[in-house]
């Protein structure tokens, strides 16, 4: 009953694929009409985004069960069965410091509780190395860039900003050049313009409350930990087209401005922005939804730079596993994802009088 259940799942994520390709989505068309200058981002509750939301409160966030109690259910573990916490179990500083890497070393992974990015520098060192894979155009030792095809058609034609301007987005698909948890799963880039500022764009993706507002597949996203003012762990539910079951994300998130320390890796003039960086945590600190199918963000960066008072350039790049996505499909089904994710922002904004 199970493998009939994966199969059925795995089915409707290729008609939507299909679906989505005959449709013409793999990119922007350049015949929608794309307003960039004098917008706002506005909302389901018809409300402008500006104010800036109270975080909740910490009595509010506290888990039935604490992180390091509950383990994961995503991928098989690669421990033996014969093997020990203490033969296998790493020490808090390690696993504070490997926590931070893109790829992270499956063994690595078997020894996390999520409790690591309670330590503000792990989180600082992890959305260090997240900024620079995303600021810089140059070879790196994580992960090996490849332009999808249509972003090759559109960089014969015109420069990349000129593309960019236009309203197109650019598609990159990424594969790990080392080892670790998730590492055979592919990682998609998009480089896009959006209507909105680098700061209300970061608050948008913090906020679990408008979670629902740009991922139609989302049942809600609930805040279960807050660590300082700008790091906190969510939870979020989503059940995919034509299934019967929801699917659980337990995730790390982080935003913090960008610093003048970031400034010499950033090409050109917009140093002004927001970065927003996100990693699975794995553990549920829900004992009710401990057994639903589970998606890990292993790596999640939006990188928001400011190009005008309500514009900016978004650099995004996602490295997710989830069980109801084929091998087969991943890359496709990634591809269409982040494009859609991009129109799906910016038909939140509406043209307003300059």
């Amino acid at each position: 009953m199970l493998l009939l259940k994966e199969f059925l799942l795995s089915l409707v994520v290729l008609l939507l694929v299909i679906r989505d390709v005959v449709a013409g989505r793999r990119g922007y068309d350049g015949n929608e009409s794309y307003t960039r200058l004098g917008r706002i981002p506005l909302f389901s509750d018809g409300q402008p985004w500006g104010l800036r939301r109270q975080p909740p409160s910490k009595s509010g966030l506290r888990p039935r069960v604490p992180l390091d109690k509950v383990r994961s259910t995503s991928l098989t573990r690669a421990v033996s069965a014969g093997s020990t916490v203490g033969s296998t179990a790493k020490s808090t500083g390690s696993l504070s410091r490997e926590v931070s890497s893109p790829i992270i070393p499956q063994d690595v992974w078997d020894n996390l509780t999520g409790e690591e990015f309670k330590d503000p520098e792990a989180v600082d060192r992890f959305s260090d190395q997240a900024f620079k894979l995303a600021a810089s155009e140059d070879k790196n030792e994580w992960i090996e860039w490849t332009e999808h095809k249509g972003t090759t058609k559109l960089l014969a034609e015109r420069d990349m900003m000129t593309a960019l301007d236009d309203g197109e987005v650019m598609v990159y698909v990424g594969t790990a050049k080392k080892v670790g948890y998730g590492s055979e799963l592919p990682i998609v880039k998009t480089k896009s313009i959006l209507p909105m500022s680098a700061q209300e764009m970061a608050e948008l993706l913090m906020d679990s409350s408008r979670v629902k507002v740009y991922n139609k597949m989302s049942v809600g996203r609930k805040d279960v930990f807050q660590w300082g003012e700008n790091t906190k762990v969510v939870r979020n539910l989503t059940k995919p087209p034509m299934t019967k079951s929801n699917m659980v994300t337990v995730t790390m998130m982080h935003s913090r401005p960008l610093k003048e320390k970031d400034f010499p890796l950033i090409k050109g003039p917009h140093k002004e922005g927001f970065l927003v960086v996100s990693r699975a945590v794995p553990g549920i600190p829900d004992p009710e939804i401990a057994d639903l199918p589970r998606n890990d963000i292993l790596l999640g960066v939006n990188l928001l730079q400011d190009l005008g008072p309500n514009e900016c350039l978004m650099t995004a790049f996602t490295h997710v596993y989830s069980p109801s996505i084929p091998k087969l499909l991943a890359a496709k089904v990634g591809v269409t994802s982040a494009i859609n994710f991009v129109k799906d922002i910016r038909t939140l904004c509406e043209p307003v009088a300059n």
